[in-house]
């Protein structure tokens, strides 16, 4: 019997060798992850606005303390049938049920802002997934939500709080226009003024539960619909354009 042997130089063997590794790459990137596993997907930047061709923007409201306020807060975006994304802490959360609840209820969305305001750059990658979660938890437990997206305390930034996010799968959300509402120098009209001549689409608003933020969220909601502005959450600016990752 004889047998031809095909030389491994041969033109006719680099064909067919170049053949099977294209198949082989088409099978890899088709076959589905095991056990339905999704693919992680590479680590996003921070998200400090949104390039969107809609005259958006979104009021992103942290929340950890000014408890009192929270309410009247709510009566003004709901009076003025607009939207907004509460951060809240997981201990405040748990501590604010029925606050939470109206969240939700009024339309607004409900984000994370860590579990009780630490810091999460000094925390290991794991502390901070676990941080991301239990705030999570906190709130599907009162509300029935899981929220979408993630604030970290103090804006604070880096791989490890990148990474976490992504494990997580959540935008890391951060401001375009920040309004300093928390220092008791900043007035209502500092507070108003700021918003309404930064304002521009897909800008993301920074503010917190104060009495001047109180008295100055109404002004801003009305001059924002005068200059022909949508107040959106978070989560529904992001689906309107490109997130952008610079400050």
């Amino acid at each position: 019997m004889w047998i031809k042997v095909i030389s491994l130089r041969s033109p006719t063997t680099k064909m067919l060798s170049l053949l099977a590794v294209f198949v082989s790459s088409i099978l890899i990137f088709r076959t589905p992850p095991p056990n339905g596993v999704p693919v992680k997907a590479p680590v996003p930047g921070p998200v400090y606005r949104v390039i969107t061709s809609y005259r958006s923007m979104a009021l992103t409201i942290n929340v950890v303390w000014g408890t009192d306020y929270v309410s009247k807060l709510l009566s003004v975006l709901k009076r003025d049938h607009a939207k907004a994304t509460f951060m809240v802490g997981g201990v405040w959360a748990k501590d604010n049920p029925q606050l939470v609840q109206q969240m939700v209820r009024d339309g607004m969305e409900v984000g994370n802002h860590g579990w009780n305001h630490g810091h999460p750059a000094s925390m290991s990658l794991a502390a901070n997934v676990i941080d991301i979660r239990k705030t999570n938890d906190a709130v599907k437990a009162v509300s029935g939500v899981i929220p979408k997206v993630y604030a970290p305390p103090y804006g604070e930034l880096g791989p490890t709080i990148l990474n976490a996010a992504a494990e997580m799968h959540m935008p890391l959300i951060m401001w375009t226009i920040d309004t300093i509402d928390w220092r008791p120098s900043s007035s209502t009209p500092y507070i108003v003024d700021k918003v309404l001549q930064k304002a521009h689409p897909g800008a993301i608003v920074l503010m917190h539960p104060t009495n001047r933020t109180v008295d100055a969220l109404g002004q801003i909601i009305q001059g924002l619909t005068n200059q022909g502005y949508h107040l959106v959450t978070v989560s529904q600016l992001l689906k309107t354009g490109t997130p952008i990752a610079d400050g």
